[in-house]
């Protein structure tokens, strides 16, 4: 019997279409972020920046994949979107490799820093760690990856 390339393309072309939603997501990163609840040059109750706060649940929303509901992760993404990005993540459709391997993944803030901010715009940088399972198409075993992540928005 004769199979397909694997699950390796399928989790890259994953990988690409996630690294191009961050991307974009960064160009738009003004409205995300006041969808969030508005920029503040000060700190909240809890002593936190709400563009820490919005940064990270992007970045933790964006590294959070359960097979079981691929519907879900575009609708998370889109709801923490703003202007042209949200109906282009609400649209979006999951790879049915990630599906089919059963991919799993979930992401672990470790940092979060503002690295600049002024009225108009801000910029954060967040560092995580991202946990992957999967399953071998071939033998289906299940394959464990940890990443750890810097990603600047």
């Amino acid at each position: 019997m004769t199979s397909g390339p694997g699950a390796g393309p399928a989790l890259f072309a994953l990988a690409a279409l996630l690294a191009a939603v961050a991307v974009a997501s960064a160009w738009n990163g003004i409205f995300r972020l006041d969808s969030r609840g508005g920029l503040r040059t000060t700190p909240d109750t809890s002593g936190a920046f709400s563009v820490e706060a919005a940064a990270a649940a992007f970045v933790a929303a964006y590294g959070g994949f359960d097979h079981r509901d691929p519907h879900g992760y575009a609708a998370r993404l889109a709801s923490l979107a703003g202007g042209a990005l949200r109906p282009a993540l609400t649209g979006a459709v999951v790879d049915p490799e990630a599906i089919a391997a059963r991919l799993q993944s979930t992401t672990a803030v470790q940092s979060v820093s503002v690295t600049a901010l002024s009225a108009a715009s801000a910029e954060a940088t967040v560092r995580s760690l991202h946990r992957r399972v999967r399953l071998d198409p071939a033998g289906g075993e299940r394959i464990r990856e940890v990443v750890r992540q810097h990603v600047r928005l």
